[in-house]
């Protein structure tokens, strides 16, 4: 049995890669005008969030590295949102915490003030002192967890099967068609060295490059039902949380204390309605959750690929993206050549973040010699081209087709002409080798006597 050597714990390395959001969210207190010291130390913070994952690339499994490289990458884009991009009153409004929480639009309207809890509470009290404790977790609304259950279900079986069809068809064949694409395109350029070398040892013919097409395509498929997966794996904790937890802490808090509320304590009555008003924040932050848009918008069916990209694909990174990418490329041009951006600009550097997005999750999860030196090519750069060349393909389709059937099969068109871009990356780096919960892999690796139930089959 090979034993595998840490810098650190594996559990230590994740207590090291979540400490900088965490020392942020303490030292990010609000302050009237800004603070130098506290920006320094918060922007070395913001540094050190997305540096830890660079300098431990390749040393631990790739789930793990995988997983907290997300991690940092999100929560150093909010920590960069709060430092670079927030005035002061906004941070006032909206503590760090809870910037940190909130990745999407909300579609609910003007908040509750905060004394809401404290005037009901009030309100009751007076009315019928022995109902405090009830009437105060009556208006949860009625959350169902089978809906997500059984999406959860249904999303699990779909990602079992993308992943059993892609396996099934040689899962290297997007490599082995992507090679041959390069060696064409070092033999135009005169390289015939590097042409030979990526050179297939068997002649492609245009049903293995289709199948190839497909099959990326496939995959594109399988990292959204995977994401999809993550985000049902989240609300059903919400939920949870929201039907069982909650309700259980108020009652259990005015239960305690109601003798103190009818006391006309001050002091004490004061300290109750600040932990039921913390707990009411929360039930209203996942009751706007529980209540968002579908992370996915059947993006497949986009009538144009802006319209595949700015509201169907997930949107997770989009405000951050748009704070630290659209909006200072736009002021900047317009600060610089008194000129509003053509709308390709801004784009542009959206674009350009998300491509470094996906580069630094492969790059941390793989290390340099993986990254920079795999065979038969190496895996660095290809997403960054990949989504560079989006904005391309938005320019052209807002100008000959951005709309109706056309526009479909425009996006489609373009999804199949650059997907091999996307794929090949993460299928040179092991993707697909990476552990993960599967009821095919669970049954699979139970019949054969496997321990690592989890572990890939293919």
């Amino acid at each position: 049995m090979v034993t595998t050597y840490y810098p650190m714990s594996i559990p230590a390395y994740v207590a090291t890669i979540m400490a900088p959001s965490f020392i942020f969210m303490a030292l990010s207190i609000p302050v009237k005008r800004r603070n130098i010291l506290q920006e320094i130390i918060l922007s070395i913070l913001w540094f050190a969030e997305l540096s830890i994952p660079i300098y431990y690339a390749g040393q631990y499994p790739y789930l793990c590295l995988m997983s907290t490289s997300v991690w940092s990458w999100a929560t150093g884009m909010k920590m960069g949102v709060w430092v670079f991009s927030m005035s002061m009153e906004e941070r006032r409004q909206k503590p760090f915490v809870y910037t940190l929480l909130d990745w999407r639009k909300r579609t609910t309207s003007t908040p509750a003030p905060a004394n809401a809890v404290d005037v009901k509470l009030q309100q009751q009290k007076q009315e019928s002192p022995s109902r405090t404790s009830s009437s105060l977790t009556a208006d949860y609304s009625k959350v169902s967890l089978w809906p997500w259950i059984v999406a959860i279900i249904k999303h699990e079986l779909v990602f079992d099967a993308i992943e059993f069809v892609f396996t099934y068809f040689n899962p290297h064949r997007p490599i082995i068609v992507f090679s041959a694409f390069l060696s064409k395109i070092y033999q135009f350029l005169g390289n015939t060295e590097r042409a030979m070398a990526l050179a297939p040892a068997v002649p492609l013919t245009y049903s293995s490059i289709i199948i190839s097409t497909l099959q990326s395509m496939i995959f594109c498929g399988y990292i959204q039902i995977q994401l999809q997966v993550t985000y049902d794996t989240f609300m059903i904790t919400y939920a949870v949380i929201y039907k069982a937890v909650l309700p259980l802490l108020e009652r259990w808090q005015l239960g305690k204390d109601s003798a103190k509320l009818n006391k006309k304590n001050v002091v004490q009555t004061k300290a109750i309605l600040r932990r039921v008003r913390g707990i009411r924040q929360v039930k209203e932050f996942i009751e706007d959750t529980l209540g968002m848009p579908p992370l996915f918008n059947s993006p497949w069916t986009a009538k144009s690929l802006r319209d595949f990209w700015g509201r169907r694909w997930h949107t997770f990174y989009n405000d951050c993206f748009y704070r630290l990418g659209y909006q200072p490329i736009r002021w900047a041009v317009m600060l610089v050549c008194n000129v509003k951006p053509p709308r390709w600009l801004p784009a542009l550097s959206v674009f350009v973040m998300s491509g470094l997005m996906h580069e630094y999750f492969l790059y941390a999860a793989t290390g340099a010699q993986d990254y920079l030196g795999g065979k038969p090519m190496a895996a660095c750069g290809l997403q960054f081209v990949f989504f560079v060349v989006q904005v391309c393909g938005i320019s052209i389709g807002d100008r000959l087709c951005h709309r109706g059937f056309l526009g479909q099969v425009y996006t489609l068109f373009c999804m199949a002409v650059t997907c091999h871009l996307f794929v090949v990356p993460y299928l040179l780096t092991g993707y697909l080798e990476m552990q993960r919960f599967s009821f095919y892999r669970i049954a699979v690796n139970l019949y054969h006597g496997k321990s690592d139930i989890f572990a890939s089959v293919f």
